[in-house]
């Protein structure tokens, strides 16, 4: 019974320590899963704040940043998990394809925009080559245009200026009195100058001067020019044998009028203006020199840029007050191959003008004429023996003549039946006869007689101009043609 007892003891006490053994061990079980329900609660809870805050913050800042973030630490909860580990992964992948659109977004827009500007630059460069070749169509249009018209106006305006030296040539050979013969002379001689600015309109319109000369010695040339000024009393010529070929003799001509007259109109009423020669190896340079006021160093440049050619303007450039004097000098440079500058101050405090004709516009003189048809030429009108009011007085005695005319053969000046003799203008060329005394010729109490040889240039000067036969004249319209 006690072995019984005791077997049953056991076994209840064995069922006993199983049954707390189990009870525990289902508790210890309990307790894990409670711990790991709490943990799992707590994870879901990190999850769902994660994704709230990746919906409403992260990915936000993913797209304005363009992908430029750092993806945030995920939170403690789910540090080490596998939910955190995807969540970190799943922002940096999104940030990463959010860079790729932004790169090939913006690689399409830069493509994009270069190729406008490719397009827009062609379409650029089109529209300003078609504006400027529409701008240099109009412009040449409006040179030719206005070409045209200047020497369409101005041919009229030479044709009328030759029909008034008929004129005045069929005057000179019906009025016999000095007072009248001086008027018609000094009326020529006005009509002189103004060919001068038509034919340098002429120029500056592209046209040419027509008249041919012969060869011709520089001496003639200065007095050709000085038949082309005023007051050319006041020019005081040398002489120089050297003659200038056919074809440039009448710009040469009109190019030294033009520094003639330049160099008159700068200087005092008073003064001389001396026309000298410098015979050279490669040339003769023709110097012009003045005593008037100096050019400023920068009215001396631009005139210099004029007549150098490294200025250059057309007619329509030349402005509402043209001068035209330099331009035309210039042109005539030019198309000619003499050169033409300025240089102050001079020897005289003033300005100097040379122009170099190079040998090869130059050439021997041709045969001088007899001595009895020279003096006929040259011997100037009783007319023109007084210089009128107003003009240099006269040269004093000790002052050479620059152009010694040659006396007219004995009995010229008495035959009065001899044959009337015309310059190749149509001025007659005239013996005079002693006045009588009784009735002396009426002279301007001021007037002082003046140079017969500086006449005889005048005289010859527009005997040359007026044999002239031009097509192409410009208009004058008030301008004097010359520069300052």
């Amino acid at each position: 019974m006690n072995a019984t007892a005791t077997i049953m003891f056991i076994v209840l006490a064995a069922g006993a320590i199983v049954a707390a053994a189990a009870a525990w061990v289902t508790h210890h079980r309990w307790q894990k899963t409670r711990r790991q329900a709490h943990l799992l609660a707590r994870e879901q809870q990190a999850t769902e704040g994660a994704l709230q805050k990746l919906v409403h913050e992260t990915l936000p800042q993913i797209h304005k940043s363009g992908g430029r973030i750092k993806a945030p630490a995920p939170a403690p909860e789910l540090a080490g998990t596998v939910i955190g580990e995807q969540l970190n992964g799943l922002v940096k992948g999104t940030a990463a394809v959010v860079q790729a659109v932004v790169r090939d977004i913006q690689y399409a827009a830069h493509q994009e925009i270069e190729q406008a500007k490719t397009l827009g630059a062609e379409e650029l460069r089109r529209s300003h080559t078609a504006a400027q070749e529409e701008i240099a169509r109009v412009s040449a249009t409006a040179v030719r245009s206005t070409e045209a018209a200047v020497r369409s106006v101005s041919s009229a305006l030479v044709g009328m200026a030759a029909k008034t030296s008929r004129k005045v040539s069929e005057g000179v050979r019906e009025h016999e009195d000095d007072a009248a013969f001086e008027t018609l002379t000094d009326i020529d001689h006005t009509v002189q100058q103004m060919l001068l600015v038509a034919q340098g309109w002429t120029i500056l319109a592209g046209g040419k001067l027509t008249r041919h000369w012969p060869t011709t010695t520089l001496t003639d040339v200065v007095r050709a020019a000085m038949g082309y000024v005023e007051d050319y009393q006041r020019v005081q010529p040398q002489e120089l044998t050297v003659a200038v070929r056919t074809r440039v003799v009448g710009p040469v001509v009109h190019a030294l009028a033009l520094l003639l007259d330049n160099a008159l109109r700068f200087s005092p009423p008073q003064s001389r203006v001396h026309v000298s020669f410098e015979q050279g190896h490669h040339g003769v340079t023709v110097f012009v020199d003045d005593s008037g006021l100096q050019m400023t160093p920068e009215q001396l440049d631009s005139a210099r840029d004029i007549l150098t050619g490294q200025r250059t303007d057309d007619i329509t450039q030349l402005g509402a007050r043209p001068q035209t004097g330099f331009h035309v000098v210039a042109a005539l440079a030019r198309a000619y191959g003499f050169r033409v500058d300025l240089q102050a101050p001079n020897s005289l405090l003033g300005t100097r003008a040379f122009l170099t004709l190079p040998q090869e516009l130059l050439t021997t003189a041709p045969e001088a004429p007899s001595a009895s048809s020279q003096g006929a030429q040259e011997v100037p009108p009783a007319g023109l023996a007084s210089a009128p009011s107003g003009r240099l007085p006269a040269v004093p005695a000790t002052t050479p003549p620059a152009l010694a005319p040659v006396a007219p053969t004995a009995g010229e000046s008495d035959q009065e039946g001899s044959a009337v003799r015309t310059t190749a203008s149509g001025l007659t060329v005239r013996s005079r006869r002693a006045a009588p005394v009784s009735a002396p010729v009426p002279r301007p109490a001021n007037a002082e007689p003046g140079r017969a040889s500086v006449i005889a240039a005048w005289a010859r000067g527009t005997q040359r101009a007026r044999a002239e036969q031009v097509t192409h004249v410009p208009t004058a319209d008030n301008d004097q043609g010359h520069d300052a």
